[in-house]
C-alpha cells in the first residue's frame, strides 16, 4: 500500500469517543479562540476588502461568515472567516509551522455547518487536520539552508482542511487519497520570502485560500473526479513540489493516536508575530519587576534569531500587517498601555509618541539563538532596558506565554480573550452565549 493510502486509511479509524479528554477540551478552546479571531478580525480592513469581494462572487450558501450578515458557500465561507482571523495575528500558533488552525478550523465549521454535523463529527475532524497536518510539516521539514530561501505555510497546511473536510464528508480511504491527489493542484506556491516587501500583502499566509482549494477539492471528489493517490510517495512526492528538500516518510504515521500536535498547539496573547513574544514577555517581566514607562527609558536593545533583525525593524510600519511584523513597534506599544493583546489598531501607527519610543528601540543577533530556533524551535530573545539614570535592566525568554513549557495562558485566559475580542462586535451578552454553545460542543 503507498504512503498516500495508509495516511488516509489511518484517519478513517479516527474517532471522538477514542479521542482523550485533554485532546477534545483542547479542541473546544481552539475553536472557541478562532472563532474569536474571526468575529473581531472581520471588522478590519483586510476583511472588509475581501468579504464584499467573496459576496460579490458567491451566489449564496448556508455556511455563516462570522461577525457578518453574510452566508457563503462553504468553500467561500472558509475562505472569508480564514482570512478575517488572521488580520489581528492572533489566531494560534506552532513555532516554525506557522498558525495551523487558520488552515482547519474555518473549513471545518463550514463543511459541518453545510453538513448538519455533530458538535462530535466536528472535534473529531478538527482533531484528524491538525494531526495530519502538522505530521507532514514534521516529515517534509527542509534544511536549515533551504528554510532560508523557500518557505510557505498554507502551502502545505492545506492539507490540513482537506481532511477535516474530507471526514466530514465521511469519506472512505481511497477518497480521501483522491482529495489529497487534488489539493495541491489548489495550494498557494511557498511564498514567505518574499513576503517581507513594502507594502506587505494583506493575504498574509493565504489561509482563506488553502481553505477555499482544500474544500473545492473535497467537493470534486464528491462530484466524481479523482487525483494521484500516492501524492505524497517517492522522489517526486508532494515535499518535493513544495519546496523542500527532504522528506521522511515515517514521520507521517509515527505515534497517532500516542502524541498529538494538537495538544503542543499554542494559544497567542498578543497580535503580532508569534516570534516577537518572547521579546515582550521579557519587557512585561521587566515593567512587573521594576515599575518603568516610556518617559523612564534611555533606550531598549533586543538581542535576538538573525532573520529576525533583518525583517522585523526597518521602515516604520504603514499598515496593521506591517506593524505585526515590527519589534520596536510591539515594544513600544506595551510602553505606552496600547498592548496588541486586542489587536494593533490603524491609529496608533499615526501615534507620535510610540514613534519617538520606538526610535529608542535597536536591535541585534543574539550568539546562539539561530540553533535554538532551528535546530530546537525555541524563540530566544534578550532584552536590556537602560533607564534614564544609567541602570540596566535585562531578561531572556526562549519560549512565548501561551506555548508548551512557557508561561500559562490557559482556558480562563482563552476565555477573557474570546469575550474581549467577540464582545466588542456582537456584544457581551451575545459573546457570552457563544462561548458557552462552543464550549458545549
Amino acid at each position: 500500500m503507498s504512503l498516500t493510502l495508509d495516511v488516509a486509511n489511518t484517519l478513517t479509524g479516527l474517532t471522538y469517543d477514542d479521542l482523550p479528554s485533554s485532546v477534545r477540551d483542547k479542541t473546544k478552546l481552539l475553536v472557541l479562540d478562532h472563532v474569536g479571531c474571526m468575529i473581531a478580525g472581520s471588522t478590519t480592513r483586510g476583511a472588509k476588502q475581501m468579504t464584499p469581494y467573496l459576496e460579490r462572487i458567491d451566489s449564496g450558501g448556508c455556511s455563516t461568515v462570522f461577525g457578518t450578515s453574510f452566508r457563503f458557500h462553504p468553500a467561500n465561507a472558509a475562505h472569508a472567516n480564514a482570512h478575517s482571523a488572521s488580520m489581528l495575528s492572533l489566531d494560534d500558533s506552532y513555532v516554525l509551522f506557522g498558525h495551523p488552525g487558520a488552515s482547519i478550523i474555518p473549513a471545518a465549521l463550514a463543511v459541518a455547518e453545510e453538513l448538519g454535523s455533530s458538535g462530535k463529527e466536528l472535534i473529531a475532524a478538527i482533531v484528524g487536520g491538525y494531526e495530519m497536518s502538522l505530521h507532514l510539516g514534521t516529515a517534509m521539514r527542509p534544511s536549515e539552508n533551504r528554510d532560508r530561501h523557500v518557505k510557505g505555510y498554507a502551502t502545505w497546511q492545506i492539507f490540513g482542511a482537506c481532511t477535516a473536510a474530507s471526514l466530514l464528508h465521511r469519506f472512505s480511504a481511497i477518497q480521501i487519497a483522491d482529495a489529497y491527489g487534488l489539493t495541491p493542484m489548489h495550494a498557494p506556491l511557498p511564498f514567505l520570502r518574499k513576503f517581507h516587501s513594502r507594502p506587505m500583502s494583506l493575504l498574509k499566509n493565504n489561509y482563506g485560500w488553502a481553505n477555499k482549494g482544500a474544500i473545492t477539492a473535497v467537493d470534486l471528489v464528491r462530484a466524481g473526479f479523482h487525483g494521484n493517490r500516492t501524492i505524497f510517495d517517492g522522489e517526486d512526492g508532494f515535499w518535493a513540489m513544495a519546496g523542500s528538500d527532504r522528506f521522511e516518510p515515517r514521520h507521517m504515521l509515527d505515534h497517532w493516536g500516542e502524541r498529538y500536535f494538537i495538544l503542543e498547539t499554542g494559544f497567542k496573547p498578543y497580535g503580532v508575530c508569534r516570534w516577537i513574544h518572547t521579546a515582550i514577555d521579557c519587557l512585561r517581566a521587566l515593567q512587573t519587576r521594576h515599575r518603568f514607562d516610556h518617559a523612564d527609558i534611555r533606550g531598549i536593545h533586543v538581542e535576538t534569531v538573525s532573520e529576525f533583525v533583518r525583517d522585523f525593524d526597518g521602515p516604520w510600519p504603514q499598515s496593521t500587517i506591517e506593524a505585526a511584523f515590527h519589534i520596536p513597534y510591539a515594544l513600544a506599544l506595551e510602553l505606552h498601555n496600547k498592548s496588541s493583546a486586542t489587536g494593533l489598531r490603524e491609529d496608533d501607527l499615526a501615534d507620535e509618541a510610540v514613534k519617538q519610543t520606538a526610535e529608542r528601540i535597536s536591535l541585534s543577533t543574539l550568539t546562539g539563538a539561530d540553533d535554538k530556533f532551528y535546530a530546537e524551535k525555541l524563540l530566544p530573545a534578550r532584552v536590556s532596558v537602560i533607564l534614564q539614570n544609567g541602570e540596566t535592566l535585562s531578561a531572556e525568554a526562549e519560549i512565548p506565554t501561551g506555548a508548551p513549557g512557557g508561561p500559562a495562558f490557559g482556558q480562563a485566559e482563552v476565555e477573557a480573550k474570546f469575550l474581549a475580542l467577540a464582545g466588542t462586535v456582537i456584544g457581551r451578552t451575545n459573546a457570552v452565549r457563544l462561548k458557552e454553545a462552543l464550549l458545549e460542543l
